[in-house]
C-alpha cells in the first residue's frame, strides 16, 4: 500500500483587490448607518419641535378663548340691560358695558395707547410693533355666596363659602341678581366673613339694591394680552417673544403703577391678531381690525390668530414663508414693507393657530 503526503496550501493572507472590496463594502455599511441616523436625529428634532409648537399654540389659544368667552360677565345681568353701579375708588372703568372688550392695532409704539390708562405706562412700549393688544373686563366666579339676605342698602355684606379668604382688604368686589350689578371695595379687613363697604374707598356706602341669598358674588378681573420680548436669545443669537397676559393690579385705592401685574404665558408667541366679529344690520356679522370697529359694545365674535414658534433650529433652509393670520399676513423680514408685520428668516419652525370665539354675554 502507497502511502502519499498530502500537501495543504494555507491561505497567507488578502489580496489587494479583496482588501479594497472588503473595505468600500464597510464604508458603504457604515456610511449607510450614520444616513440614517443623522436621518432619524432630524426627523427627533423636527417632531420635538413641531410638539413643542403646539402645545404652545393650544395653552395660548384655550386660555384666551375662556377669558373672552366670558366678556362683561356679571351674573345673570345682562350689562346691555342692567348697568353696572360702581361706587369703588379709582375704578378700572366707569362704563363697563363700553370697557368690556377694547383693542388696539400696534403701529407706533409712540400713539397706540393715546387716550387710554396704557398712555405711559410700561407695557405701551414693551408691546411688538405690528402685534395686536386685547383688553379684557369680566367678573370672575368665586365660591363666595351671601350668608343671609342683604338689608338695607348700606349695610355690611355677611358671605360663606371656601373662597372668602381670598379676598382682602382694598379687593373689588362684583355683586348683582338678575336687576342689579354692583361695584365696591372691601374697606375692612375681611377676617369675620363680614365685608364693608364704607366710603372710605368708596364714593358711597349704599349699594344699589337690596341684595337676597341667591345673589352672586364674584371678583373683578381685568385683563389685557399682548406679544413682547422676553429678553432672550435662541442658540442663533435671535429674540425669542411669547404671549403675555397682564392682571390689572386692582387691590390699590390709589393709583398703583404699574397698573398691570404682567406674566409671561406662553413662550414663542411672535404675532397676536385679531379680527372682530361687529354685528351690522340684522342677523349680519363682519370681521375686521380694531381700527375699522365702528362699536366694540356690538363685536359678539372674534377671530384669533397666533404665529408660534420653537427656539430650536430645525429647518434645513432659512423660512421665507408667508403666514396668513386673521387681519394680516406675516412676511419674511427681507420683503417686509414699512408697515408689514415680519418675522426673522431663521431656521426656526413656525405654525399658525387660530380660532373663533363667541362672546357668550353678548346678543
Amino acid at each position: 500500500m502507497h502511502t502519499g503526503c498530502h500537501l495543504v496550501k494555507r491561505q497567507q493572507g488578502l489580496s489587494l483587490v479583496e482588501l479594497m472590496i472588503a473595505l468600500a463594502l464597510s464604508s458603504a455599511l457604515i456610511l449607510g448607518i450614520f444616513t440614517i441616523y443623522l436621518d432619524s436625529s432630524q426627523t427627533s428634532r423636527l417632531s420635538n419641535s413641531l410638539a413643542r409648537i403646539q402645545e404652545s399654540g393650544r395653552i395660548a389659544i384655550n386660555m384666551m378663548a375662556k377669558d373672552l368667552r366670558m366678556v362683561g360677565f356679571q351674573g345673570c345681568a345682562d350689562p346691555s340691560d342692567v348697568t353696572l353701579n360702581i361706587i369703588a375708588h379709582n375704578p378700572p372703568t366707569t362704563d363697563f358695558f363700553q370697557t368690556t372688550l377694547r383693542g388696539w392695532e400696534v403701529n407706533d409704539l409712540a400713539t397706540w395707547a393715546d387716550g387710554s390708562e396704557l398712555d405711559g405706562d410700561s407695557i405701551e412700549t414693551r408691546v411688538r410693533p405690528g402685534s395686536d393688544v386685547l383688553s379684557i373686563q369680566r367678573g370672575e366666579t368665586a365660591e363666595v355666596e351671601l350668608a343671609k339676605n342683604l338689608g338695607p342698602i348700606n349695610a355690611n355684606i355677611q358671605v360663606t363659602g371656601s373662597d372668602v379668604g381670598l379676598f382682602s382688604k382694598g379687593d373689588l368686589v362684583l355683586i348683582s341678581d338678575c336687576e342689579a350689578a354692583d361695584l365696591f371695595r372691601i374697606s375692612s379687613q375681611p377676617s369675620s366673613n363680614t365685608w364693608a363697604h364704607a366710603s372710605n374707598v368708596n364714593t358711597s356706602n349704599n349699594l344699589s339694591h337690596s341684595y337676597k341669598e341667591s345673589a352672586r358674588i364674584m371678583r373683578f378681573l381685568g385683563s389685557i394680552y399682548f406679544v413682547a420680548d422676553t429678553g432672550r436669545d435662541d442658540d442663533s443669537g435671535n429674540d425669542i417673544f411669547a404671549l403675555y397676559r397682564g392682571n390689572r393690579n386692582l387691590a390699590n385705592t390709589a393709583m398703583p403703577s404699574p397698573l398691570y401685574q404682567v406674566e409671561e404665558v406662553v413662550e414663542g408667541v411672535e404675532s397676536l391678531q385679531i379680527e372682530y366679529g361687529e354685528r351690522v344690520g340684522t342677523n349680519g356679522v363682519r370681521y375686521t381690525t380694531a381700527d375699522n370697529v365702528g362699536d366694540m359694545t356690538s363685536v359678539i365674535a372674534l377671530r384669533v390668530g397666533l404665529l408660534v414658534s420653537d427656539p430650536s433650529a430645525v429647518r434645513d433652509d432659512p423660512d421665507s414663508s408667508t403666514y396668513d393670520l386673521p387681519g394680516a399676513s406675516v412676511v419674511p423680514a427681507s420683503s417686509a414693507g414699512s408697515t408689514d408685520v415680519s418675522h426673522a428668516e431663521d431656521r426656526r419652525l413656525r405654525r399658525v393657530f387660530t380660532s373663533t370665539v363667541m362672546l357668550r354675554n353678548r346678543d
